[in-house]
């Protein structure tokens, strides 16, 4: 299986890979007492409780996904967090039903979920490298469109984003430094 797969089986939310990714990259690994996290877990999570409560969200507890139902039927979700490595993931499900939008309005719905629910600065740095169009385009099976560039928060780092458009959502992930 290709890195690129593996990346998208490990961060498909929010339909089915939620606990996937509760379980593989937020929450510590079975016997995580005897290994020591670089991030403390109690502030990730009590974080995520935080952007979940703010416009009236709710927190799923066996995810530690926050989760906020729009008006118009779409959902938004976002996952945060990590051991060895901190990333986070915003998804923008659409209204069931409802047909994608263009490329375009995807991707700029998709940053304003990301400025509203979770971080504006992230929001900012994200569309900036966006807009460079430094980016590799990959058409998958499915028909989706994922984006995969990087952001360079400096010497001797290289992260990595991964913006997902498919006719059901639109999903954007990316390591933090």
């Amino acid at each position: 299986m290709s890195r690129s797969t593996r990346w998208m089986l490990s961060l498909a939310m929010p339909v089915f890979a939620v606990p996937v990714l509760a379980m593989l990259v937020l929450a510590p690994p079975a016997g995580a007492h005897d290994v020591e996290c670089d991030f403390d877990q109690d502030y990730l999570a009590k974080r995520m409780q935080q952007a979940a409560a703010r416009h009236g969200g709710r927190l799923d507890a066996a995810t530690g996904t926050a989760i906020w139902k729009l008006r118009n039927g779409e959902t938004v979700t976002v996952a945060s967090g990590g051991c060895v490595h901190y990333g986070s993931t915003v998804s923008l499900v659409y209204a069931p039903g409802a047909t994608a939008p263009s490329r375009e309005v995807a991707i700029e719905r998709l940053l304003a979920a990301v400025s509203k629910y979770w971080q504006p600065a992230a929001a900012r740095r994200l569309q900036a490298a966006l807009r460079t169009g430094a980016y590799e385009t990959q058409t998958l099976d499915d028909g989706s469109v994922e984006l995969i560039g990087s952001l360079d928060p400096g010497p001797g780092f290289s992260f990595e984003y991964r913006l997902l458009l498919s006719k059901h959502e639109a999903r954007i992930s990316w390591e933090e430094a």
